[in-house]
């Protein structure tokens, strides 16, 4: 087995969990990792048994990969570095803070022929991915997603809205879902409640004539709920990501015993699947350890991850737009 050479940029939470579990497979060989906060680089080297780098160019230098799970400020700063030295990359979602700056990081590993995955771990969800095997995309006519999570003050709170912060996931879900049809028409709606930017809204997404799908997230919430369901013609099947269960409902108006005075009838059955738990952040790795040693796409490619930013965007623009609202913008297009 061909051990791939890696290291990770930004030692943070999310950085901690991508070391632990690249330490634990036997696929990749961890380098070292690098933190502007070298105390928090070398706590987190020592607990893993690796190096501390005190300058990512040469951490780079020694690696074929990279996470980069630095804040989303300094994505793009890091992603073109990364680039520049060649070095294939799996950058935390959102890829970069705007459309633009995503898109200008994507070109740059296209132009040097590099591996480029973004972080949208949802995709690697056990429930995700038995959902995508369930569904007809072909049947689909309507999509709902409700991601809602409690007010924690500085611990959810970010300086961005509920849209780039947690609908970004389901954007990213849905679409992945109908591909390859795009999306053809964006609204929506958003609230301040707690906080100097949007912390509840809803998004409408329309495919096609005759599909479209709703997305629903809020950081201000009572109680956590990450559901997504896919109607379509013959079933509703909705996934639970918290609970890690998917329920299928169908309509089957089968009469018992017909022509009996005890006759019954069956309206629908409902079937609930109990999916074996395993940690999405390790799937994503393998997904980015067969893509490099493969050459083959990411499976969350820099498209996806650009086209998912500018959805939210959108919505936000449209949110800006609605009366009593500050700032107005352009209208949008195909994406």
């Amino acid at each position: 087995m061909e051990k791939l050479k890696i290291g990770v940029i930004g030692t943070g939470h999310m950085g901690r969990n991508h070391v632990r579990n690249l330490s634990d497979e036997k696929q990749f060989n961890l380098i070292g990792v690098y933190d502007k906060n070298a105390d928090q680089a070398k706590k987190i080297a020592d607990e893993f048994e690796t190096a501390a780098y005190s300058d990512p160019e040469a951490l780079l230098k020694d690696v074929e990969a990279v996470v980069v799970a630095v804040p989303s400020s300094l994505h793009k700063e890091t992603g073109l570095m990364v680039a520049e030295h060649g070095v294939h990359a799996l950058i935390e979602k959102p890829l970069a803070l705007n459309s633009t700056d995503a898109k200008e990081i994507a070109d740059a590993f296209r132009k040097k022929d590099l591996i480029l995955a973004v972080g949208h771990i949802e995709r690697f969800n056990p429930v995700i991915l038995e959902l995508k095997k369930l569904v007809n995309r072909r049947d689909i006519f309507y999509i709902e997603a409700h991601r809602y999570s409690p007010f924690t003050g500085s611990g959810r709170i970010t300086d961005t809205s509920v849209v780039e912060d947690l609908m970004i996931h389901d954007i990213d879900l849905i679409c992945h879902l109908m591909e390859p049809h795009r999306v053809l028409s964006i609204n929506g709606l958003g609230e301040n409640i707690r906080s100097d930017h949007i912390d509840f809204a809803t998004c409408t997404l329309q495919f096609s004539e005759d599909v479209h799908a709703t997305i629903n997230a809020s950081r201000v919430s009572q109680e956590k709920e990450r559901t997504i369901s896919v109607h379509m013609l013959d079933s509703c099947i909705t996934a639970d990501l918290l609970l890690r269960t998917l329920t299928i409902a169908k309509n089957t108006d089968v009469v018992f015993h017909g022509n009996r005075a005890d006759s019954i009838r069956q309206e629908g059955v409902v079937e609930k699947i109990f999916v074996p738990s395993e940690e999405p952040l390790r799937r994503e790795l393998l997904s980015f350890y067969q893509s490099v040693t493969e050459r083959r796409p990411a499976s969350v490619d820099g498209d996806a991850g650009i086209r998912a930013i500018r959805i939210c965007e959108e919505v936000v623009q449209k949110i800006r737009e609605l009366p009593g609202k500050t700032q107005t913008g352009n209208g949008g297009a195909s994406l």
